[in-house]
């Protein structure tokens, strides 16, 4: 079944040389069957193919793969990568527009070939026209990357140092909901679908990144994230990030650059607050939210004393707690302490993290001056009062029931 294997995806490859997740596939089949010399060939031409395309996480998982038997290939891709996409690459431009998807080929039903050295000579055939092919259709400018192009040369390559990749199956949990967040992902090819219970929030393909909540440090995962067909992706510990941010300070302002604006975005999607206002609305007034990190068990509202701000969960959760205990528990995307900060009045109950939480939050001053500009999102603190208090009444114990 080897040669037909590899004869098969050769035979795809050669049908439609621009399409990569063939290529992929010639490539790990060559892998599979021991054939490592021409795999390695395979996947370091399939790296220079994407960096070509613009289709900058595949090349990164390729070099990611090279690393640990051609380090001197896996190293020459990376520099590619960096000089072609990094900070200050001529090559980077905001007007260009991102790669396209090649139009996928049905593959062959049968695999002309006779043997495995038939089918090692057609896979090899069919790489070298790949090749071609994209250096033929390799754009002259390149979008910018999120967070890629936000890196110099250097730093781009320590980052991609501490990447490692993996393949995962179709229907395969890579994030579960609640679970430590110790990880960023990007896909290299592939597609997940990041859900919170029944909700579906979403679906990512191959570029995309998910799990920025690690980047914040010390939280929990706010969703669901399953494979919804083969993917491969590239993991970027926690840890590890850290330990390169902390050589590297412009690193660590852009990492937490792009986890506040990936934050900020999934925010707008999932919390009522912002259901109702337009997009450059959102955009406007969520740039006046400062963001913070609340260590589990802190009461960062006090009954009896005055709050400021209006806070909004990104992550984790809290809990508003009365005199005879718990009135509510606060998740992702809601908001809490509208109620002390439209009164003008003391706190009416403590709110207490119960996670690790991150946070927006909205000063006293920013929410006065936008309240008139922005009336959908004072109409959404209205409702949110008007909920609490029901909340609170649904806590008081009616008299005739007292035993005293």
């Amino acid at each position: 079944m080897a040669a037909q294997d590899i004869g098969r995806a050769a035979a795809a490859l050669a049908a439609a040389p621009g399409d990569l997740t063939h290529w992929l596939e010639l490539a790990t089949w060559l892998a599979a069957e021991g054939k490592l010399a021409d795999a390695d060939d395979a996947f370091a031409k399939l790296g220079e193919a994407a960096n070509l395309g613009g289709h900058v996480a595949l090349a990164v998982a390729c070099s990611r793969w090279l690393i640990a038997r051609r380090a001197d290939a896996a190293g020459a891709l990376v520099d590619e990568i960096a000089s072609t996409h990094a900070a200050g690459s001529p090559k980077v431009d905001p007007t260009a527009r991102p790669p396209l998807p090649a139009p996928r080929a049905a593959p062959p039903s049968a695999a002309p070939v006779k043997d495995l050295d038939d089918a090692l000579a057609a896979a090899k055939q069919a790489i070298d026209a790949a090749a071609a092919h994209a250096v033929a259709h390799a754009p002259a400018k390149y979008p910018p990357m999120p967070l890629v192009s936000s890196l110099p040369a250097a730093e781009l390559s320590a980052l991609v140092e501490v990447m490692t990749q993996r393949a995962v199956p179709a229907n395969t949990v890579v994030i579960e909901l609640g679970a430590p967040a110790d990880a960023l992902f990007w896909i290299a090819r592939g597609a997940v679908r990041a859900t919170r219970g029944e909700h579906v929030l979403g679906e990512l393909a191959s570029g995309a990144f998910f799990g920025e909540i690690a980047l914040v440090g010390g939280t929990t995962r706010t969703a669901k994230v399953t494979t919804i067909e083969d993917s491969w992706l590239i993991e970027i510990p926690a840890d590890k990030l850290e330990a390169v941010a902390a050589r590297q300070p412009r690193l660590a302002r852009v990492l937490a650059n792009h986890a506040r604006a990936r934050l900020l975005s999934n925010l707008v999607r999932t919390s009522e607050l912002f259901a109702r206002m337009s997009e450059e609305d959102r955009a406007e007034l969520l740039g006046r939210f400062s963001t913070t990190l609340v260590p589990a068990g802190h009461t960062f509202i006090e009954a009896g004393k005055e709050n400021d701000f209006l806070w909004v969960v990104v992550s984790g959760k809290c809990e508003v707690r009365g005199p005879d205990g718990s009135i509510a528990q606060i998740g992702p995307g809601e908001g809490v302490g509208e109620m002390s900060l439209l009164a003008r009045k003391p706190a009416v109950a403590d709110v207490v993290t119960t996670a690790p939480t991150a946070m927006l939050r909205l000063a006293r001053e920013e929410f006065e001056s936008i309240a008139i500009k922005y009336p959908e999102l004072l109409a959404e603190v209205y409702k949110l009062v008007v909920s609490r208090e029901q909340q609170n009444r649904a806590q008081v114990v009616d008299a005739s029931d007292l035993v005293v």
